[in-house]
Parts: structure tokens; sequence; C-alpha cells
């Protein structure tokens, strides 16, 4: 049985077009807000976590209403969002105000976690919602002393994030003891760091310790794969200034003044000019390297890159 009782025309109701089914809402995001310039469809549909069959039927639809538009020629056609249509402008500020609703809840969240007393070792998104009503589940480690304290707290705390959300979040308490069952594959760090699975004892690793120039010299090495990813992706710049925006809602303390830098150094470098400056020798970016914003944003294949290259966890 058709759950449309009488057809609607398209010139008159073009958003039935444009936000007809998931793949479109999911195409038209990615192009609005979490890159810049165009995008070929295998970029299309690695990014909305389509196939390339269904990216391109979705490529094709939009084409065809106007709303995105393709550029270049030959085989390797690329398609960008059409910003000059007022319509678009105003989806645009949609997927906008989408993303800054999910950055105060995340912001929301850490508020409650940092009030915490003593912090934890490290709190994370562990599991998301697949459908509207589903909860958010978060992790939380800490001593086994403080866990039940400092989960009621943190419980009474996200009453507040639920009302003002319309979400159900529910609460997981782990200790180190637990680290080795943990699946944090795909996880979203809100605090501190959940520590290696192989990690060894505190003598162990004190006894293993970095001296300051093997963390220089790692975090140069790290600094050479990350210009190869900026290189193959400049969307990374996007999501490091998102990153560093997110981090100045909130208060930094001295930290502050090298987010600024580095966000003005994101703003007005373009990207040949901050490959060079990630990898530079300067005095200015050995500085800059100890708050290099792209380490927090990478993703699972980035950060399989970094490791593979340092042929450890980093």
């Amino acid at each position: 049985m058709r759950p449309i009782a009488s057809e609607q025309d398209p010139l008159r109701y073009p958003l039935n077009e444009i936000f007809g089914t998931q793949a479109h809402v999911r195409v038209l995001r990615v192009m609005a807000v979490e890159v810049e310039g165009p995008l070929t469809t295998s970029d299309i549909a690695k990014r909305t976590g389509l196939t390339v069959p269904g990216a391109q039927k979705a490529l094709g639809k939009l084409l065809r209403s106007g709303f995105i538009y393709r550029v270049g020629g030959g085989r390797k056609h690329q398609y960008e969002i059409q910003r000059s249509d007022r319509l678009m402008q105003i989806a645009i500020e949609l997927f906008q105000s989408e993303k800054k609703r999910y950055e105060r809840l995340l912001s929301a969240i850490k508020n409650e976690i940092n009030n915490l007393t003593p912090p934890p070792h490290a709190a994370w998104i562990q599991a998301v919602p697949r459908e509207i009503d589903d909860p958010l589940i978060l992790g939380l480690l800490h001593e086994t002393l403080y866990l039940t304290k400092c989960a009621n707290y943190l419980r009474t705390g996200l009453d507040g994030v639920e009302k003002d959300f319309d979400l159900t979040i529910e609460l997981e308490g782990y200790t180190k003891a637990d680290i080795p069952d943990l699946k944090l594959d795909g996880i979203t760090i809100l605090f501190g760091v959940v520590p290696n699975k192989t990690t060894g004892s505190t003598r162990q690793r004190a006894k293993n310790a970095m001296t300051h120039r093997q963390k220089d010299g790692q975090l140069k090495l790290m600094s050479r794969r990350l210009a190869h990813i900026i290189q193959q992706d400049g969307s990374i710049v996007r999501r490091a200034k998102d990153h560093i925006d997110s981090l100045l809602m909130e208060d930094q303390g001295r930290a502050a003044g090298d987010l600024m830098e580095w966000r003005n150094i994101l703003d007005t470098y373009s990207i040949q000019r901050l490959i060079r400056f990630v990898t530079s020798s300067s005095e200015r970016a050995k500085r800059l390297r100890q708050s290099n914003p792209f380490f927090a944003i990478l993703n699972t294949d980035e950060r399989s890159m970094l490791e593979a290259e340092l042929g450890e966890q980093v």
C-alpha cells in the first residue's frame, strides 16, 4: 500500500527531492559542512558511508534537481553544492545548526565530567544511538575506591543534559582491571587518555619513559606522516578548525594562546605552506607541535597510518 495519497510537484516542493532519502541528506551534509571544494563520487561514498552505486544514485538525483553541479571533465567527475542558491544556503545553515547542537551536547557532558573529584582517568562515548530512541552510552574509567561515588555524581549531573537534549544517557563504569576486556575501537574520548591494553606496570613504564629529545623526535616523525595525510585529504583542516573552536568554548587556561595561534595558521596558510610548517624544524613549529590539533581529530584509518609509521600506539 502506497503511503502517499497524492503527488506534489518538485517545483513547488523541492525539499521533497532534496531531503527525500537518507542518502541525499548524507551527501548534502558532507558537501555543506564537512569539506571545502569539489568531491569525486568515490570520495563522497567514503565520507558518507554509502556504497559507490548508492552515492552515484543520490548524486544523479541531486544533480538533476540543480542543487549540486558537476565540475571538471573526463572520467573523474567532481561535484559541488550550489552555494549561490538561497534554498541551499538555508540547508547549509541547517546542517551547521545540527553540527553545533552536537558540539553543545559534547560540551555539556564534558562539563559534568570536569566536575568530578578526583578526576577520572578517562571518559568516552562508548556507543552512539542507532535508532532515535536508543541511549547514548558513556564509559568512565576510575580508581576502584572512587568509581561508585563519581559514577553516581556524574549520573546526577547528566540528568540535566538528558532533559535539555531530550536524550537518554547510560553510564558504564570501569577500573583498570577491566581494560583488557574493553572494546575501544571507534570510541570518542571526552576526557583523559584510555591506557593501552598492553601497557605494563608503572615501574616498567617509568623505565621505558622517553626523554624530551626522544619525544620531540617522535612528534617530528608523526608530523611527517601527518603532512602526507593532509596532502591526501584537505578536509582534515576543517576538522582541526572545528576541534579548536570547540576547545576554545571552554576555559583552556595558558593553552588558549597556542590554540588561537593554530587557529590563525589554519585560517591563513595554504595546504602546501601548512605541510611545510608541520614538518619544519623552526622553534615555532617545535613549540606548537606539543598542541597540534590534528592528532586529536584523526579518524581510525588516519591513526592507523601514524601507528604503522611508528610501530606503536600514539
